[in-house]
């Protein structure tokens, strides 16, 4: 054992005196030094990348050859000579002679190597911090630089197409449209872009659109650095459009080392006519722009020229089923409900990307279909794992059976892929509040309206809010706000509720008839709500009060045939049959429902008030006692003027003794 020991301590000596410990530190740092300056140099220089590779082969090379010549060889004042095989036996009869101490040279490469392992693990958390996964990149929106600056629709679709392209790639993060796209026209450092959007490289691109010539250039940016990584220039024929995308899909796919199958097409072709391509492109950019009804009629035109002139052009398809369900969910009509629904299977006939089973999923989700529409979405996650709008999708249809907790898993998903999309941060907060987080409810709402300033839907929902608190003209107030920047029929809906609810009942008239005369004559809420709200007044026409609870009714059941699982449209139904004396009628609805096991506290609350008007007076405490239960405030009902006849009922007394806050869907139509 001592032989041993004193083996290694010969062998530490005479590496320390042959200084193979100093020369390869001072190599380890030189080497260091080099890399990191290369790092920065190169890429600059747009070097290939294999220079950089060969630099670290030959870093790592020169290591153990240093240390080999190290120990052979020696720096004198005479130059470079063999190093003396042993020390020489001191005298001890002569003083050693005063020699330089090269100690201290040793202690300061010591340091150096611990300033760089330092270096490395601060910049390592740094980057850690900063949430860049190493393969993720943004694709921002493409510069119009045509001569009339008219092609911006063009533009965004080359973007577009490219990140759909690179999306379902597994090993790679792209961050969603509506975020990469919230950077259109900033003039913010690349670096700061990259930051915000939590990715590693940005992709920035120009077309230019002259006739049937395109020239279009794309550069790929290191979001850390800001360096260009790639850059190219494209100038082709308008037909080539898609080889181009493709072309630039595979270069971003190289430098960030993604793995593809060599045969794989990266970008797929959507249609075989560039003109079908182009009404498509038109269409939608007028789709994703628009908020009232002509908007998306708009859209509708150009992706029906699409099909006329490529009858097989599936997206077109699909975003004529969009456009039509977002206008039946402004205005309520049956009929465009139909008409989305034939669109979505023409579409889902002919292509079966994930835009089309995400579009097809919300429609089926909203008639009534929530397990096929869980299908739908789960397929275009299996498609693309990052879309964020299927994972928002699958959200909604969970929240549908009550499954918030993986509901909100899902959203959180999609925000953290869509950062800035309203719409994401407005279904959370839904969530959020269906689970008693009123705080956080009002935080994701804060964020969708200030993501979206000129959207009213948000306000609206911040106005239910302080409805289910009580403050119901300050409800009335938030409300206002989301009128001054888009008026909608929802919000003349919310307003006429919030008024009713005050006691100004000849405001709430007007806030409904304005939905009605502006907006929605098709939806069978408004009317029936405008008839209760002329019941409250004295010296009313009757007769027009019946003409209201009819129409209501009849366009009740056209709804209905859209979505029979529509509970709470019944519930209303059934009221407006018993307001109207056809109390056999109304019976035959509410057996329906009691055959239901899953009725919302909507769907209780409007049953409620059809036993009510039945005079089952115990039937319907029951049914407002089911939605306290499935999270209806009782401010609601102790708050309602029409439950004034239930004053004298100990059950009601006690139920709504003692109002508390509870979940809501802020969606639902208050009244």
């Amino acid at each position: 054992m001592a032989t041993d020991r004193s083996r290694v301590g010969r062998t530490l000596g005479e590496l320390r005196r042959r200084h193979v410990f100093r020369v390869v530190g001072v190599y380890a740092i030189a080497a260091w030094g080099v890399l990191q300056v290369a790092d920065i140099i190169l890429p600059a220089l747009l070097i290939p990348e294999w220079v950089m590779t060969l630099v670290v082969v030959m870093a790592i090379i020169g290591f153990p050859v240093t240390a080999v010549l190290a120990w052979i060889y020696d720096i004198t004042p005479e130059g470079v000579v063999r190093t003396a095989e042993s020390l020489p036996e001191p005298d001890s009869d002569n003083a050693v002679p005063l020699q330089w101490n090269w100690r201290w040279l040793d202690y300061l490469i010591i340091a150096g190597l611990l300033s760089i392992l330092v270096f490395v693990l601060v910049r390592g958390a740094g980057e850690n911090t900063r949430g860049q996964p190493e393969r993720s990149i943004a694709v921002l929106p493409f510069s119009d630089l045509s001569p009339k600056q008219d092609t911006g629709y063009f533009c965004d679709g080359m973007a577009e197409a490219i990140l759909d392209a690179l999306a379902p790639l597994s090993g790679l993060q792209v961050a969603a449209r509506t975020s990469s796209f919230s950077f259109r026209d900033s003039d913010a450092d690349v670096r700061e872009v990259a930051r915000a959007l939590g990715v590693g490289t940005l992709l920035e691109g120009s077309v230019r659109k002259d006739g049937n010539r395109i020239r279009i250039s794309a550069r790929l940016v290191d979001g850390r650095t800001g360096h260009q990584l790639w850059s190219d220039t494209y100038d082709r024929e308008l037909e080539d459009v898609f080889a181009v995308q493709d072309s630039i899909s595979r270069a971003i796919v190289d430098v960030l080392r993604v793995q593809v199958l060599d045969e794989q097409k990266l970008v797929e072709v959507p249609t075989g006519d560039q003109r079908a391509y182009e009404e498509y492109l038109r269409g939608r950019d007028q789709l994703r722009n628009g908020n009232t009804v002509e908007d998306y009629q708009l859209a509708i035109d150009r992706f029906e020229r699409a099909l006329v002139l490529d009858d097989s052009f599936g997206l077109a398809r699909a975003g004529i089923c969009t456009a039509y369900w977002q206008q039946y969910e402004l205005v309520g009509d049956s009929e465009l409900a139909d008409q989305a629904i034939a669109a979505c299977r023409e579409a889902q006939a002919t292509s079966d990307r994930a835009e089309t089973l995400v579009a097809l999923g919300n429609v089926y989700r909203e008639t009534g279909r929530v397990t096929d529409s869980r299908e739908l979405f789960t397929r275009a996650l299996e498609a693309e794992p990052n879309n964020a709008n299927a994972h928002a999708g699958l959200a909604q249809s969970l929240r549908t059976d009550g499954e918030l907790e993986a509901a909100e898993h899902h959203l959180r998903r999609a925000i953290e892929l869509d950062p800035a999309y309203w719409r994401h941060h407005f279904a959370l907060a839904r969530v959020a509040y269906e689970q008693g987080q009123v705080d956080e409810t009002i935080s994701e709402l804060t964020q969708a309206i200030r993501l979206a300033p000129d959207n009213p839907v948000p306000y609206i929902s911040l106005g239910a809010i302080h409805y289910y608190e009580g403050d119901y003209l300050r409800a009335a107030e938030i409300n206002r706000q989301s009128l001054e920047r888009n008026p909608t029929p929802r919000a003349y809906s919310n307003a006429g509720s919030y008024y009713f609810y005050a006691g100004e009942y000849a405001q709430a008239e007007a806030m409904y008839r304005r939905a009605l005369e502006l907006f929605s004559p098709g939806d069978f809420r408004w009317h029936g709500f405008l008839a209760e709200a002329l019941e409250m007044q004295p010296d009313q026409d009757p007769d027009e009060i019946t003409s209201d609870y009819e129409t209501a009714i009849r366009l009740g059941y056209e709804r209905l045939e859209v979505n029979p699982a529509d509970h709470e449209a019944r519930s209303l139904v059934a009221g407006y049959l018993a307001k109207t004396g056809r109390q056999a009628e109304a019976l035959s609805e509410l057996e329906r429902l009691e055959q239901t096991e899953d009725l919302n506290m909507f769907a209780h609350r409007a049953a409620g008030f059809a036993y009510l008007e039945l005079e089952q007076t115990e039937k319907a405490v029951d049914h407002f006692e089911d939605a306290v239960a499935k999270g209806l405030p009782t401010r609601d009902l102790a708050d309602d003027p029409r439950l004034r006849p239930l004053t004298d009922n100990p059950r009601f007394t006690a139920l709504v003794a003692d109002p508390a806050d509870a979940t809501s869907d802020q969606e639902g139509n208050t009244q």
